[in-house]
């Protein structure tokens, strides 16, 4: 449980908000591979949340997901159309950063170290994605009791379809979701490093049984079916369509919209708003 942590006032882009952090506690069960080299990265043992929440009365709660190389007010805050959220809807936000993003980076950008090739470093930044946004969830739920959904997009999709495996949401809207990292690896990965792993004797399913662990497939959601939903691009070059596909097929079919775009131009394809719209209604986080 999350019952202390440090809260400050911030703004950004004109916006009021909330800056929390914590110390994250999450550690690697001792004797697990890549412990040491995890917990050497002192910027992301700290935890930070970009808060929007309303002074008076229980009200609903977004947790908002980012994507990958984001983490910070300037991009997460409009992605998400946090003000709208706020202040239209009158919902309270929690943006959370996933480790290895914004203040918690450790290489030279922003998600450097989280899908770079080292898989172990892969699955325990999911496994702490999973422990700091829980414990946010555990800090919500001491304030009021107000219905909690989540929304992802990208990576954060990723995040979103796992969070929704272990927590009952009130809702979970997946966007362009990521669902197979080694299947992104090995499409988008310089051709010479490929070969060159795999003259070493990396191969692609070895590789995808190590991230099981931390895998959407592996798990069913505990959000019940009518309260899933899905949108992704027909033209996406960064997520293939199929890999979104086979997320849809795991969780039995859900409402989805798929918008003629790319990877981030959902923002002009209305069957999106009116989805996310529709999911905030569906769920009673909004009128």
């Amino acid at each position: 449980p999350l019952s202390d942590p440090h809260i400050r006032a911030a703004r950004s882009l004109r916006l009021d908000f909330e800056h929390l952090e914590f110390d994250s506690g999450y550690e690697p069960h001792e004797g697990e591979s890549g412990r040491n080299r995890w917990l050497s990265q002192a910027r992301n043992r700290t935890a930070h949340v970009w808060v929007l929440r309303h002074g008076s009365g229980p009200r609903p709660w977004l947790i908002c997901l980012h994507g990958y190389r984001m983490g910070f007010p300037f991009t997460d805050l409009p992605a998400f159309h946090a003000a709208r959220f706020h202040y239209k809807y009158g919902m309270n936000l929690a943006l959370p950063v996933l480790p290895l993003h914004g203040p918690r980076k450790n290489g030279r950008r922003s998600g450097d170290g989280f899908i770079s090739g080292d898989f172990l470093d892969t699955v325990h930044a999911e496994a702490q994605a999973m422990w700091d946004v829980r414990r946010v969830m555990s800090w919500i739920r001491m304030q009021e009791g107000g219905p909690i959904g989540a929304y992802g997009l990208s990576l954060g999709g990723y995040n979103t379809a796992l969070l929704a495996c272990l927590e009952d949401l009130a809702c979970a809207i997946l966007g362009i979701p990521a669902t197979d990292f080694t299947g992104l690896t090995w499409r988008h990965g310089a051709p010479l490093q490929i070969r060159y792993a795999e003259h070493r004797g990396l191969a692609a399913e070895e590789v995808r049984e190590v991230l099981s662990v931390a895998s959407p497939f592996s798990l069913e959601p505990r959000v019940p079916k009518e309260r899933r939903y899905m949108f992704a691009a027909i033209a996406d070059r960064l997520v293939p369509p199929e890999q979104v596909r086979d997320l849809w097929h795991h969780w039995d079919r859900p409402r989805i919209v798929w918008y003629q775009g790319a990877h981030v131009t959902f923002r002009s394809h209305p069957g999106v708003g009116q989805l996310i719209l529709d999911a905030l209604r569906e769920s009673e986080l909004t009128h």
